[in-house]
């Protein structure tokens, strides 16, 4: 007479279904479990970006997306000089994977500035697990301005504020034509001061071994000396950085806005 077992096992075998030992039932109950923690994983990354992407200040209201791919050198007269900062951003962003530091990248406008920037937001949602954000500086003066007078947009605005100082990588684009155009040097408003101070503080974070865990990159049509004019001295040392080899430098090119 056959056990239970044996009835079990010719009825698993009659249907086509596969026997397992032990051991390779464990391996499968592991590898599920991966696969679960993979998926769950990947949906709260999904899910914060989706949260930074909201909270973002696009210039002209809506999410720009730009690849390195469509930065052509060959637009700008200066070829070999726009090769260079292609080059140069490509191996920031190699750099990025690894490790997090502040970037700079100064220049007229209309010369790549922030075509430059989204292609590295572009390639750090592609190729990593960083999160992003995007803050027009314009967009945000009037955030900050105009929450004054209406409860729905303070509430927005410390949204925004939190978001800025918790994403991996944040991008504010256009630093300092906030202040004043056409290279004005006018000192920016207090609330202004404070709100980037705020932000810089947050944002200073290190691990356990001392090293930075966030990335600010920072796009301006002024150079260090006009933004310490504009900026309290310690707020552009927090967000701007002077190391030459986090900056890239658009000097000789020309504007190629249509």
């Amino acid at each position: 007479m056959q056990n239970v077992s044996d009835v079990a096992t010719q009825w698993i075998k009659d249907k086509g279904g596969e026997l397992l030992s032990q051991d390779e039932l464990q391996k499968r109950l592991v590898a599920i479990d991966q696969q679960a923690e993979q998926k769950s994983a990947e949906d709260y990354l999904a899910l914060k970006r989706k949260v930074y992407e909201r909270d973002s200040l696009w210039p002209s209201g809506k999410k720009t997306a730009f690849t390195f791919e469509r930065w052509l050198p060959e637009r700008q007269k200066d070829v070999k000089t726009a090769t260079q900062v292609k080059n140069k951003a490509t191996n920031l962003f190699k750099r990025l994977r690894r490790e997090a530091f502040n970037v700079f990248l100064y220049g007229s406008a209309g010369v790549g500035k922030t075509a430059v920037t989204l292609a590295l937001v572009d390639a750090f949602e592609k190729y990593t697990n960083k999160t992003t954000m995007f803050v027009s500086a314009v967009a945000l003066r009037e955030a900050v301005m105009f929450d004054f007078s209406d409860l729905q947009a303070k509430a927005k605005l410390k949204r925004i504020e939190k978001s800025m100082i918790e994403v991996d990588v944040l991008v504010i684009d256009d630093f300092g034509s906030e202040v004043g155009m056409a290279g004005s040097v006018r000192q920016a408003t207090e609330r202004l001061q404070q709100f980037y101070m705020r932000v810089a503080d947050g944002r200073y974070e290190v691990d356990a071994n001392g090293k930075r865990t966030k990335c600010t990159i920072i796009t301006s049509n002024n150079a260090h000396g006009e933004l310490r004019a504009m900026y309290n001295d310690k707020l552009i040392s927090r967000l701007v950085t002077k190391n030459t080899d986090n900056i890239i430098l658009f000097t000789g090119l020309e504007d190629v806005r249509e």
